[in-house]
């Protein structure tokens, strides 16, 4: 790993400002873990090591293995390296990029179940539950059901733990022992799902660790059949996937390299039974943890707020702020915004978010980005909770009467291009929102780009179709053609049939190839830009409920932002222009359980509870999301003990206070 090899990657993925820890990532070799902050590329990074390994790699039948929880690393490589040799060559024999459940599922269950006897089997867990729903019948379903629900379960948290099939249920034990009625009966839901090769995901680990109990000598091949691991969002996985994956890739002992990349501090997928403390990432071992801490998502304001709620310190001095590139004048302001708002009324919370940000951003500058107010719990109760209740604000829906969680869940990132026609029509149709329709068409225009060969620099602009329409104005008929399609599909809004594709996809390819600089392979991009059918059979919301993607509008003047609405959870990963912190309800009121962290009372994660833990790292997440500002909401009752005292410690941090309750 040379410096000359870093230079050819930045120059062929358009990486400026490689500094010295992201330099010493990609030179790095051996077993060790990176954890590396929110924004700093991570993903980007890993990708781009993969590219300089794949342009050195000698082995015909040996290769590179990448694991994570999505396939984001993947399509990563597809999109920015998929024009290229060494992109093309990452995606084959010898090297395997793909999902923790993949792997265990290609190289050992699938292998196992087959020569066991079973049907191929069919693995997804709705298809799962589906089935077990309907092995009982009649009253015998009817009485089993009652008795799981006031065993406060249900049919579809049951699944099993070995290969004998023992009982269990997601969430732990079957309530009963293995001599009762009720638990015969759960047995023969599993005994028949087995039998019918119906599989949950998680379920195919209990066949995966069968094949290596069986065979052990199967670890010592794929170690050697992949002589370097690396593992993405390694923060994510579960003891037991970690245990598997420990079974395989010695990281003490093996022959292999096993290099891991992760963030503790965002890691929100996990229950306290989920945790991995068989082998904890990052490795406690000196010498064999780096850190990358400085963010080029956001400036400093931002990474001061949120670095108190990293419950595991970054090394050199805590969480930097080095950006954003975009409008990095603006993002240095002292506006970073509190509200507080009476315990039983939120009205006006996010009028107050959208009038700051009128009042502190340009219409261009907002338009960098998203605008997007999430919290911790975004699905109903199944009580009445209303204004008053002791739990209210429960959840997102508080903040907003008309969100709905279903329409929130809509698939954002198509397969093909004309997927992203489908989906921005939808959009449009839905919301009215004629302009994010045909930015979302615009930035999978972009992804085919990157697939044929390396965009304008001007592409990497966040205004996707403002940057397309000025790298095509030199070129009067391509931009005129765009333009035609626009107007065509997403104003007049006219139905894209199949014949209809087949006479634009050539059109496409040619654009692309266009919007590029340097060489470029017009065949790369074939899967994408091929015929696929509309998925428009979401639900037609009626009247206020017609609102695509839960969007608000806030209007100031003859000025409008767009706020859309959604969960933590949801937002892991992206990156917003501002982000408003909801405060909901899961066993306390999340503003009051870390309150003290935003008055710089406490910092890290030392002495707390593990629900607080989890509370704070989905806190966490939220807060480094926004390029350019952050916005807590916050109960009034979370600074009601001394309220003189907090609205002094929180100014004194450098947040605006915005008062509802005065």
């Amino acid at each position: 790993m040379t410096d000359e090899d870093i230079a050819w990657i930045a120059d062929t993925m358009g990486l400026d400002d490689l500094d010295k820890d992201r330099r010493a990532f990609l030179k790095r070799t051996g077993t060790f873990d990176v954890s590396a902050c929110p924004g700093s590329g991570k993903t980007t990074l890993v990708v781009a090591k993969l590219a300089i390994l794949a342009r050195k790699w000698r082995h015909p039948t040996s290769g590179i293995c990448v694991l994570s929880h999505t396939n984001v690393a993947r399509e990563e490589i597809q999109n920015r390296l998929g024009h290229t040799p060494v992109g093309n060559r990452l995606l084959r024999y010898p090297h395997f990029i793909d999902t923790i459940h993949t792997f265990a599922n290609r190289f050992l269950a699938l292998p196992y179940l087959r020569s066991n006897g079973f049907p191929s089997p069919l693995v997804d867990d709705d298809v799962a539950k589906a089935f077990r729903w309907n092995v009982l019948q009649g009253q015998e379903r009817w009485r089993f059901e009652g008795w799981l629900k006031r065993q406060h379960k249900s049919i579809d948290e049951i699944t099993f733990r070995d290969s004998n099939l023992s009982v269990a249920m997601t969430s732990g034990d079957f309530p009963t022992g293995a001599h009762t009625e009720t638990y015969k009966k759960a047995q023969r839901i599993i005994v028949e799902s087995a039998a019918a090769g119906h599989f949950r995901y998680e379920e195919m680990f209990v066949w995966a660790e069968c094949l290596l109990g069986q065979f052990p000598e199967i670890a010592a091949s794929l170690s050697h059949r992949f002589p370097l691991v690396l593992m993405d969002e390694m923060q994510d996985t579960s003891q037991r996937q970690a245990a598997l994956l420990g079974s395989i890739f010695d990281r003490a002992n093996g022959p292999c390299f096993v290099q891991r990349v992760g963030d503790p501090n965002q890691e929100i997928f996990k229950s306290g039974q989920e945790q991995n403390i068989a082998d904890p990432f990052p490795d406690v071992g000196e010498g064999r943890t780096m850190s990358i801490g400085s963010s080029r998502r956001f400036g400093a304001p931002v990474a001061n707020h949120a670095n108190p709620l990293a419950i595991v310190p970054i090394d050199g001095g805590g969480l930097q702020g080095s950006g954003p590139q975009h409008a990095a004048e603006f993002s240095e302001h002292n506006r970073n915004l509190i509200i507080i708002f009476p315990d039983n009324n939120t009205d006006g919370v996010l009028d107050v978010f959208g009038t700051h940000l009128l009042e502190t951003f340009d219409d261009e500058t907002i338009a960098i980005g998203d605008c997007v107010a999430i919290g911790g719990v975004h699905r109903p109760a199944q009580e009445a909770i209303a204004a008053g209740h002791a739990k209210f604000p429960r959840s997102v829906e508080h903040y907003w009467g008309e969100y709905s969680p279903e329409v929130s869940k809509s698939d954002r990132h198509p397969k093909t291009l004309v997927g992203y026609v489908h989906h921005a029509q939808i959009m449009i149709r839905m919301s009215g929102d004629t302009a994010g329709g045909i930015a979302h068409f615009a930035t999978g225009l972009k992804r085919l780009t990157r697939q044929i060969g390396k965009p304008e620099r001007t592409l990497e602009r966040t205004r996707k179709q403002m940057a397309i329409r000025s790298a095509l104005a030199p070129i009067p008929n391509a931009l005129a053609r765009y333009d035609q399609f626009v107007q065509t599909f997403l104003i007049a809004m006219t139905p894209v049939t199949e014949e209809i594709w087949q006479g634009y996809a050539p059109q496409f390819r040619e654009l692309a190839g266009q919007l590029c600089q340097g060489d470029i392979n017009l065949d790369a991009g074939a899967g994408f830009l091929a015929w696929e059918e509309s998925q428009a059979d979401l639900p037609e919301l009626e009247g206020a409920q017609a609102n695509f993607d839960n969007i608000v509008k806030v209007s100031s003047g003859d000025r409008e932002v767009s706020i859309r609405l959604g969960s933590i959870h949801q937002a892991k990963g992206q990156t917003h222009f501002a982000t408003l912190l909801l405060s909901t309800y899961l066993y306390d009121h999340s503003s009051e359980k870390i309150i003290r962290w935003l008055t710089g009372e406490k910092s890290g994660g030392n002495g707390e509870v593990v629900r607080n833990l989890s509370r704070l790292k989905q806190s966490y997440v939220a807060m480094t999301r926004p390029t350019h500002l952050v916005a807590m909401a916050l109960r009034n009752s979370a600074i009601a003990a001394d309220r003189a005292k907090a609205l002094e410690q929180l100014q004194a941090r450098g947040w605006e206070i915005r008062d509802l309750c005065t």
